[in-house]
């Protein structure tokens, strides 16, 4: 039997699933010291080892060890943690992450269950937290006048983001110095804080001025720049320069761009003599280590099927010189790794791909390398002679690389994948020149940067002057699984992988933890914490290399599935589709996911392959799926439905879902539309009546309607 002991002052544990690759964490940023918090663990398998990782260690699986203790069979280390939320998981013997499963789990979708440890500040026991009670937490307001707690949504609007406790004020708004007072809402909470956002006019070239008011009852406080402050004091302004926020300026072709995700290993292998010793037959079960020989001659091969498929975008992962399958410890990053081709194979892809009107971009791993970097291994065999000893972060010397070795920072603690010192100068300047080089010798459209939160913002910014200076028009992608709004304001990037978007498609299509309203509050969350200029460009995808592959998550409930998909070509940003899931690909969890792509048609899912294509001709064909504005039409928890209107120009379309096992009938005003003539876009089964006043859409059970104008346009790649 598995147990679990966790002692900590002030603190509970509850368990939660969540993606193992995300790095949410909820800490409160106040006066409170840190927590020591006492975990012990009894593992039911031999163990040599027992570390506790999570996110208050940035899953650091060696950095907090657990140490055998003479009561037998219990492991068990004590560790300050500051107050917040954190999700985590006990590592046996380096390589096998559990939770605790005699406690409550949530499954998040993608097989991934995470234990959630709350750490409290001492006065959250002292005043329980009850709304309409007028005792306000004072230690837990927090707002921060960076670009943390402020978005710049337009030229005349800022997004304001205050923390206050969970479930302890009734309403929050903000008083701006030129007379201003704007209601917030409530965006998200946890077990401990909630998050309030508001959004103010840009009245004046001048510095923004504001404060925040809260209440609770009779009880009112104004937090300002020196804290919470009497009504009666004179207030001290936060100041914002919001002229000084840049508004973001994406690349004008991404909007229109349909991405294809190829993970080089498993797409196709289109040249045997490449495949190295140890290439096991195609399709093979993958593994964590094993090679299949896919390669850049093998894209090229089957070319013909991504045209006739209708992608205009390819996103690979990493293709350089790296040990292991997925290319994710990078040892030279100026060279394809020889297992797929060469340098000029590569620029051979990219410009078949500029020929056709497509973009392609790399896979930028600027966080961490492998070990058999040339910089790695002199420091391994010259210790602190070595030239490069400031390229990494080294604890102590001699350098080992084995399970659990301390003497230097690693990705999550994983031996193999040290991480980059990029506040050093030498090698903030070479990663630079290997983005520039990329886009200068094989003329790659841009950078998707893997464990992008991970670096130091300020890094991003030189990334982007550098990159933005060679290309004006290159495409900058970060991977993030939470929210990215800090990363995402002009300055950085372009967009970001929309996993929080992906999360509520699935909760709403897939296991239906959500209502209509309660969708599309998640939807609008996502599209606040971004600039208005993002929004058709964020990069939404519902599978990668790090998920559960989609037809295996719907298990077999194709008509949802069929309308998760539909959504994805209809809402704003750009879709991207993970190899293989547009004939209907199985896999579970990594490595699973990541299997060979199977050539032979006759094991295809042909009419979800007709529905990627028909999708993909509908973006190319109408405008305002690619850049229109959006607006919901329709939430109704009682049946089941949910809808949307995407408007450009005069042109517009209706995208209507009935989640329900009964067909459903939608009324709609033609004054919330249009008097134009309608057609269905999309073949879904649906149905449409239209008099002067009314549109009356009909759609199946479980089905999709999407209706439009008849303006379109013709030739997009």
């Amino acid at each position: 039997m598995i147990r679990l002991f966790l002692w900590c002052a002030q603190s509970i544990l509850v368990l939660c699933l969540i993606s193992a690759n995300s790095q949410t964490t909820s800490a409160i940023p106040s006066r409170h010291r840190d927590t020591q918090i006492t975990f012990r663990y009894s593992p039911n398998i031999p163990a040599s080892s027992v570390t506790v990782a999570g996110s208050f260690n940035d899953w650091n699986k060696s950095s907090y060890p657990l140490h055998l203790s003479k009561k037998g069979n219990v492991w068990e280390g004590t560790f300050p943690i500051s107050p917040g939320v954190y999700l985590y998981r006990f590592v046996v013997n380096g390589s096998q992450w559990l939770p605790d499963p005699h406690a409550l789990g949530i499954d998040d979708g993608n097989s991934n269950i995470n234990s959630q440890l709350i750490v409290q500040p001492p006065d959250y026991d002292l005043k329980p937290a009850v709304v309409g009670d007028g005792i306000i937490t004072t230690s837990a307001i927090y707002h921060s006048p960076t670009p943390k707690d402020i978005v710049r949504i337009d030229s005349n609007h800022l997004s304001l983001i205050l923390q206050t406790r969970a479930h302890d004020v009734e309403s929050c708004s903000i008083l701006s110095s030129d007379g201003q007072d704007v209601g917030m809402h409530r965006i998200s909470s946890d077990p401990l804080t909630e998050l309030w956002r508001g959004t103010v006019a840009l009245t004046s070239d001048v510095p923004l001025h504001y404060c925040f008011v809260i209440r609770d009852a009779s009880t009112k406080i104004i937090y300002g720049k020196v804290g919470v402050e009497k009504l009666s004091q004179q207030v001290h302004w936060f100041s914002c320069n919001w002229k000084a926020i840049p508004l973001p300026n994406p690349p004008a072709w991404v909007r229109n761009a349909v991405f294809y995700q190829i993970f080089p290993d498993r797409f196709a292998n289109g040249d045997a003599s490449n495949d190295g010793p140890g290439a096991e037959p195609w399709l093979t079960p993958p593994t964590h280590t094993n090679r299949m020989g896919g390669d850049l001659q093998g894209v090229l091969e089957h070319w013909s099927y991504l045209k006739r498929l209708g992608i205009n975008a390819i996103y690979f992962n990493p293709l350089f010189a790296a040990d292991s399958n997925h290319g994710y410890d990078t040892s030279d990053y100026l060279h394809v790794d020889p297992r797929f081709g060469t340098n000029a194979l590569l620029k051979e892809v990219i410009s078949r791909a500029h020929e056709n009107g497509w973009h392609v971009i790399l896979d930028g791993v600027f966080n961490h390398t492998g070990v058999h970097t040339r910089w790695f291994k002199s420091i391994v065999k010259l210790g602190p002679r070595s030239p490069f000893t400031k390229w990494y972060f080294i604890n102590h010397y001699p350098v080992h690389v084995k399970e659990g070795e301390k003497s230097y920072v690693s990705w999550f603690g994983v031996p193999t994948l040290p991480k980059l010192n990029l506040d050093n100068p030498p090698t903030r300047k070479f990663i630079l020149h290997v983005a520039d080089y990329w886009i200068h010798y094989a003329a790659a459209d841009g950078w998707r940067l893997d464990a992008a939160d991970q670096i130091d913002p300020a890094f991003w910014t030189v990334f982007r002057k550098s990159v933005k200076r060679t290309d004006p028009d290159a495409f900058i992608m970060g991977e993030v699984w939470g929210d990215a709004h800090t990363w995402m304001q002009g300055n950085m990037w372009d967009s970001v992988m929309n996993y929080p978007w992906r999360q509520a498609v699935l909760d709403f299509f897939s296991t239906q933890k959500l209502t209509p309203t309660q969708f599309d509050e998640k939807l609008k969350t996502v599209r606040d914490n971004y600039p208005t200029a993002s929004l058709n460009v964020m990069f939404n995808l519902l599978g990668s290399q790090d998920t559960v592959r989609l037809a295996t998550l719907f298990k077999g409930k194709s008509a949802q599935q069929n309308q998760a998909i539909i959504f994805q070509f209809t809402y704003p940003g750009v879709p991207s589709i993970y190899y293989g899931d547009e004939v209907g690909m199985q896999g579970g969890a990594d490595p699973d996911d990541r299997r060979c792509m199977n050539w032979d048609p006759a094991i295809w899912n042909r009419s979800l392959l007709s529905l990627y294509k028909a999708l993909i001709a509908l973006r190319k064909m109408h405008p305002v799926l690619c850049e229109g504005t959006y607006q919901t039409l329709i939430k109704d928890d009682t049946h089941h439905l949910f809808g949307f209107k995407r408007s450009l120009k005069g042109q517009y379309v209706i995208v209507m879902f009935n989640l329900s096992n009964v067909a459903r009938s939608v009324k709609l005003s033609r004054y919330n539309t249009t008097r134009k003539p309608v057609a269905a876009w999309l073949n879904t089964g649906a149905s449409i009546q239209s008099s002067r006043q009314y549109l009356t859409i009909t759609i199946p059970a479980h089905g999709s309607a999407v209706y439009g104008t008849f303006t379109a346009r013709h030739g997009m790649n």
